[in-house]
C-alpha cells in the first residue's frame, strides 16, 4: 500500500508516471486477455478465472489512475484541469469494459442485461434506492438544501465518474461477468459473496491511506461501505432474477450524488 500513497507526489502535481503506467497496464492487459483466445463456456472455472483476471487488470489500472485523481475523488480539489483529466480517464475505463464485452462475445443476457418479472424488479429497485438513501443521505441533503454549487465541469465529472468510470465497468465485471461465471456451480450465497470480496479488493486500491484519507477512514470505507454494498448489489441481482439493471442504477445514483456534492463514500461513512 505504501507504493500507492499520494504522499509520493508533491501536492497538486500530476503523477504522470502513474498515469502512463495505468494506460500501459490497460493496453497490455487487454491484449493478453483478448488476443488469440478461445471462447469457452461462461459458467465454468475458466470463465471465473478470466473474470478475475479482467478484474485484476481493471483494479491495477484504477489504482494507477487514482494516484492522480484521488484528491478530486475525495472532494478536496476541484481544479478544471484535474476534472478534465478525470473525464478522459473515466472514458478510458468505459472503453476497457466495452472491449472486454466485445472480445468475450457473450450474450448480453448472460451477464445481466435482461428484463425481470415486475414484482422482482420493483423489489430490487426499492432495495437499490434504499442503499442510495442510506449511504448518501448527507450529500442528498446538501444538494436539496442548496449547499452545493454545481459547475459544468463538476457535473460532467460526476456523470462520467458515476457511469463509465465506476458503475458500468464494475457492475459488468463483478455482478455481471464474475457472478455469471458462477451460475450453476456454487451455492447462491457463494455466488453473492465471491464477487463482493473481489469488488472490495479492487476498491481497496481506488482510495488508499495518505494525507487526505486516514487508515481508519480507509478501513471503515471498505468494511462499512464497499463490502456491504457489494453483498447488497449481488443480492439485488439474485432477487431480480439475474437482471443487472437494478444494481447498475443503484451504483450509478450512489456515485453520482457523492461526486456532484464533492463528497466520497469514504467521507460518507465517517459522517453517517
Amino acid at each position: 500500500m505504501a507504493l500507492l500513497s499520494p504522499a509520493a507526489s508533491p501536492p497538486g502535481a500530476p503523477a504522470l508516471q502513474w498515469l502512463l503506467s495505468g494506460f500501459v497496464l490497460l493496453v497490455v492487459g487487454l491484449a493478453a486477455l483478448t488476443i488469440n483466445r478461445r471462447h469457452g463456456k461462461l459458467e465454468s472455472p475458466q470463465g471465473t478465472v478470466r473474470a478475475l483476471l479482467y478484474a485484476l487488470v481493471y483494479g491495477l489500472c484504477a489504482a494507477c489512475f487514482a494516484r492522480v485523481l484521488q484528491s478530486a475523488m475525495l472532494g478536496t480539489e476541484q481544479s478544471p484541469w484535474l476534472l478534465a483529466l478525470g473525464d478522459v480517464i473515466f472514458v478510458t475505463l468505459g472503453v476497457f469494459v466495452w472491449v472486454m464485452v466485445i472480445a468475450e462475445n457473450r450474450p448480453l443476457a448472460a451477464i445481466g442485461f435482461r428484463g425481470a418479472q415486475p414484482g422482482r424488479l420493483l423489489l430490487s429497485l426499492l432495495m437499490g434506492f434504499g442503499a442510495v438513501a442510506f449511504f448518501a443521505s448527507g450529500p442528498w441533503l446538501a444538494i436539496l438544501r442548496g449547499q452545493v454549487h454545481v459547475t459544468t465541469d463538476r457535473l460532467v465529472w460526476a456523470l462520467l465518474f458515476a457511469s463509465v468510470g465506476s458503475a458500468l465497468p464494475e457492475e459488468i465485471l463483478f455482478r455481471g461477468y464474475l457472478m455469471g461465471s458462477l451460475n450453476g456451480r456454487v451455492r447462491r450465497w457463494s455466488r453473492v459473496v465471491i464477487p463482493a470480496l473481489a469488488f472490495t479488493a479492487v476498491r481497496a486500491l481506488r482510495y488508499v491511506p495518505g494525507p487526505e484519507l486516514s487508515t481508519s477512514a480507509w478501513v471503515l470505507y471498505l468494511a462499512g461501505v464497499v463490502l456491504p454494498l457489494g453483498l447488497w448489489w449481488g443480492l439485488m441481482r439474485e432477487i431480480a432474477g439475474g437482471s443487472l439493471w437494478p444494481s447498475l442504477a443503484s451504483h450509478f445514483l450512489l456515485e453520482f450524488v457523492n461526486a456532484i456534492a464533492g463528497a466520497s463514500p469514504a467521507h460518507s461513512a465517517l459522517n453517517s
